[in-house]
């Protein structure tokens, strides 16, 4: 016990001698050290470094001394560098004694730097940080060694300013703990540490608009690894929590995480450059937005790390000045790299997104693959309120827009390299779309308005189906209560040569009307056509199409059925139009009390009803009646046959017409405001007009009820007629006029050298003399002076036999060439005043003359040579009888010789006797006279318009022969050159 009590007290005694050594060697060595501590600290240093006090301590961190420098500055002439509060470095206390300087940890507490680097990229640390010449010359053989056990950094303030780039920091380091180990093989180093950072300013940015940003770091690196064991940043609307490891070699491995974060958007945007604000027109940007991502593997230049992502945005805002507001914005989306960690096997997946503009919705899911050669799919879902379109964008062509439209679309394929027609029709055969529009309206100025446009449009397969479209356009005064639509669509849009499209349901229906057909469609580069429609029209539904200068109204029904079919060339479609309307078309129409009115007033028709057929290049009316204006119409059956090949083509070929019209009450004041009415002007041409090659035939039955010509009523006409380009014939034209009827044919031929020769043929009874001429204002419109008029002669007249012929050259009738026989008769007539007959009574004094009555005028005449001839002309008057015959020239020249009775010119009246006797002969000639009674024989003979001859003659004076001579041998001329009876009337239209 006793040796073991010695030995403690002598180990005792020793380690207390080495204790006190070690105090006495510190106290004795405390300015050495400090001395050696401040030599290694300003080692290099070109400034002035001061310290307030240098305390050191072996005990403090034994067995390491302690060398604690408080208030220490660095500083140059009017720049203070750098100031620390406290300043500890912690060194191995005996190798001091050799002068060796190990340092194990240094501490620095409070304190601050200001880093600073001028306009000219020169920092105010430049001389602080220079390197002695020979020591750059001596470190080359030196071994690379550093360890540092531990650096301790407490509230430390680091001011940081580029003038050069215009870049400015103050970085706070709350607290932090570093250890850093180097030598020639191997670096190694750590830090975990609070810091902070803010007035921060970068060119071209809003940085400086950050409040703070704090960086909460736990970081290891170990020979290019850098394992990054919790890394948290915080700052204005952004909170992001990361780890992993980065291993920098060769290749870069990283398995690095994004465990959880946080973007306001709305504190982040003004983050933005006023320049994409301002582009943008940004009002507003809210949300928040969560990010989550892995990264894991090897990345050079051939291969990538494992990427997985995933994003949520939620209650996302974007306001922009000129676009609708974007309000609760959704997203969940994804996107990895694959598999094989490549664009190929890349995959983006939106499980959704979705926001709201104003009263529009909208949503969407997809996903894209294969970035390399992109593969998509997607679904989308739109409601749509055009009412926020209109308010976001002003300057849309359409205005007054309103309503709702859902739209659902899903789809999928492949992205081309190049996009043209061959990716649409690609687009086209994946692709389903729907669209509901709900009371849509719209106006698009001088185009079109519409409102409460309702409609089911879907799209999948090629195929195209409209449901239940119904719509009001208010410019049209248009209501479509049902539209339906199905089409089929064959072929490739590339390739519109191989493009069809079949429509076998398209129905329309208004309030009045409704159309229902089918249609198909090949070929649109020269699409050929077929057609196969139905329609019942109330036309007052579409007045608004019709040319509003010139229809007024429209009314009544219509019925139509149209099969067509064609080509179009679409270089010349009206051509191809007419082509196949006229050769490749059945249309029927029916009309039901149709109305059209025109602003022409003189212009309109009314109580349309019947049939119109258009087929095989003829158009047939059947049962068709009506009236335009006021002049009321039929016709049972009418034909016009080879329009388009005859006239459309100016081919030689007959246009074929068989009319039968009837009309009723017609005024010619009527027919002549349509013939008067303005006509615009057509600028002549130097072109050529092709001359028609074509013939025209018509032929039919025109009739009417009444035909008022200024004061003169015709009523019951008709007539049978056959036109051609050459002929016209019209027979059995009828009509009541005057209180009498008439019968007539008449026959035009063109001949050679503007020639028509004109054959008429009339017999006419009851007809008043004295009407026709007050009717007709005694011929006054037609000649310069009144030959005759109603005062002066009165009768009925009546034939039945007047046959003529004339010669038209021009406008001109060869009155050398007229041809006419006749024999007229004029009942219970009066002739007064007329100058002839007065001038005779005069010449031969007889009276009664100037005022004739008579009973019957009957005279035989004809026409030859340039002159009227009367073989014989017998005028019964009450009190005297007269008889002649002579020649009247065109000119009014003339030559008559008469035969009066002289007892009945001295009796001045006839007895009972030689009334009765008279009435007992019937005159064929001149020859003889009344038995009984002396004749009386006189001249009336007019030359150049000058009276030569009115005087009493003999029976066989040499004048009377040779005018009976010269008659007969003229009418037996004419009865050699003109043959009546061979004239052919007939028109080959029966009269039913």
């Amino acid at each position: 016990m006793k040796l073991l009590g010695k030995i403690t007290a002598i180990i005792f005694i020793i380690l207390f001698a080495i204790f006190l050594s070690v105090l006495l060697i510190a106290e004795l060595a405390e300015n050495k050290v400090t001395q050696i501590a401040l030599e290694r600290i300003n080692d290099g240093v070109d400034a002035t470094i001061s310290v307030e006090n240098v305390d050191f301590s072996l005990l403090r961190d034994y067995p390491n001394a302690v060398v604690e420098l408080r208030d220490v500055n660095i500083s140059r002439p009017g720049d203070t560098l750098a100031h620390i509060k406290r300043f500890y470095i912690s060194v191995e206390a005996l190798p001091l004694i050799d002068n060796e300087f190990i340092v194990n940890s240094i501490t620095l507490e409070g304190g601050y730097t200001n880093y600073h680097i001028d306009s000219l990229g020169h920092t105010n640390f430049d001389a602080f940080l220079a390197v002695p010449e020979e020591q750059e010359q001596d470190s080359s053989t030196n071994e690379l060694f550093l360890s540092l056990k531990q650096l301790e950094l407490n509230k430390l303030f680091c001011s940081f300013t580029d003038d050069e780039s215009n870049i400015a920091s103050c970085l706070y380091i709350d607290s932090g703990l570093m250890d850093v180990y180097i030598d020639n093989d191997n670096q190694k180093a750590s830090f975990k540490g609070e810091l902070r950072t803010n007035n921060c300013r970068y060119p071209k940015s809003k940085l400086h608009l950050m409040e703070e940003l704090k960086v909460q770091l736990d970081v290891e690196y170990f020979n290019k690894a850098t394992n990054i064991k919790h890394l948290h940043i915080k700052s204005d609307g952004l909170d992001i929590q990361a780890n992993g490891l980065v291993n920098i070699g060769d290749s870069i491995y990283t398995d690095l995480q994004i465990s959880s974060s946080f973007f306001n958007m709305g504190e982040l945007k003004k983050y933005i450059p006023d320049s994409l604000i301002q582009a943008y027109q940004i009002k507003k940007l809210s949300g928040i937005a969560n990010v989550q991502a892995s990264v894991k593997g090897v990345y050079n230049d051939s291969v990538m790390p494992h990427i997985n992502a995933s994003i949520r945005l939620n209650d996302g805002s974007v306001a922009m000045l000129e676009y609708p507001t974007i309000k609760h914005m959704q997203l969940a989306a994804n996107y990895s790299n694959g598999e094989l960690m490549n664009m190929q096997t890349s995959q983006v997946i939106i499980d959704t997104l979705s926001f709201n503009t104003g009263q529009s919705k909208v949503w969407l899911a997809a996903n894209i693959n294969n970035l390399d050669n992109i593969q998509y799919g997607a679904k989308a879902k739109v409601q749509l309120d055009l009412a926020d379109i209109e308010t976001a964008i002003p300057d849309l062509p359409a205005k007054d827009l309103q309503g709702l439209v859902d739209v659902q679309l899903s789809t999928h394929g492949k992205l081309p390299n190049t996009y043209d027609m061959h990716f649409a029709d690609y687009f086209l055969q994946r692709t389903n779309l729907q669209i509901t529009l709900n009371d849509l309206g719209l106006s698009m100025d001088s185009v079109i308005k519409l409102k409460g446009c309702n409609a089911l449009l879907m799209y999948a397969n090629n195929t195209l189906t409209v449901d239940d479209l119904g719509l009001y356009l208010p410019d049209f005064n248009l209501n479509i209560i049902d539209a339906d639509l199905t089409s089929h669509f064959k072929g490739q849009l590339h390739d519109l040569s191989s493009l069809s499209i079949e429509i076998p349901r398209l129905e329309l229906a208004t309030e009045g009307s409704h159309l229902a057909g089918t249609a198909q469609f090949k070929n649109l580069t020269m699409p050929s056509y077929e057609m196969d429609i139905k329609a019942n029209v109330k036309l007052n539904e579409w007045m608004a199409f019709a040319p509003d200068s010139l229809v007024k109204q429209m009314d009544g029904y219509m019925s139509a059925a149209l099969q067509t079919g064609g080509t179009m060339n679409l270089d010349s479609i009206s051509d191809n139009v007419i082509q196949t309307l006229f050769t490749n078309t059945i249309l029927k129409t029916e009309f039901k009390n149709a109305e059209v009115a025109m602003f022409d007033e003189n212009m309109h028709l009314s109580k349309l009803n019947g049939r119109f057929s258009l087929q095989n290049d003829s158009l047939s009316i059947e049962k068709v009646s009506g009236d335009f204006s006021g002049i009321t119409f039929s016709s049972d059956s009418t034909s016009v046959q080879n329009i388009y090949a005859a006239y459309w083509l100016n081919q030689e070929d007959t246009i074929k017409v068989d009319a039968y019209m009837h009309l009723g009450d017609i005024d010619y004041t009527l027919i002549e405001s349509l013939m008067t009415s303005e006509v615009e002007a057509v600028e002549p041409t130097n072109e050529s007009i092709e001359p028609a090659r074509y013939s025209i035939q018509a032929k039919g039955k025109v009739s009417a009820n009444s035909f008022w010509y200024n004061n003169a009523l015709f009523e019951n006409l008709s007539a049978l007629y056959n036109v051609s380009d050459s002929l016209y014939i019209a027979d059995q034209i009828k009509f009541d006029a005057f209180k009498g009827s008439t019968n007539s044919s008449v026959k035009a031929q063109l001949m050679p050298d503007d020639v028509m020769k004109i054959n008429f043929n009339n017999s006419t009874s009851g007809l008043d003399i004295n009407q026709l001429l007050y009717d007709f204002d005694d011929f006054m419109e037609y000649t310069d002076e009144v030959y005759i008029s109603h005062e002066q002669l009165s009768g009925v007249f009546s034939t039945d036999s007047l046959d003529g012929q004339i010669i038209l050259i021009g406008d001109s009738i060869d009155l050398n060439k007229v041809k006419l026989k006749a024999k007229l008769k004029l009942e219970d007539g009066r002739l007064k005043d007329y100058p002839i007959t007065a001038e005779m009574g005069k010449d031969y004094k007889i009276d009664g003359l100037d005022d004739l009555q008579f009973k019957t005028l009957d005279t035989k005449l004809f026409v030859t040579g340039g002159a009227v001839y009367a073989p014989l002309t017998n005028i019964k008057t009450n009190t005297f009888d007269i008889s002649l015959f002579g020649k009247q020239d065109f000119n009014l020249d003339c030559q008559y010789h008469l035969r009066f009775y002289l007892k009945e010119i001295l009796r001045k009246g006839k007895t009972n006797r030689i009334e009765k006797k008279q009435s007992k002969e019937s005159k064929q000639t001149d020859e003889g006279g009344t038995k009984g009674l002396t004749s009386m024989f006189a001249i009336y003979k007019v030359e150049n318009g000058k009276t030569v001859k009115s005087t009493l003659e003999g029976k066989d004076s040499q004048s009377r022969k040779k005018m009976r001579s010269q008659i007969y041998l003229k009418e037996a001329f004419a009865e050699l050159e003109f043959h009546p009876l061979i004239i052919n009337y007939n028109t080959g239209v029966t009269d039913e």
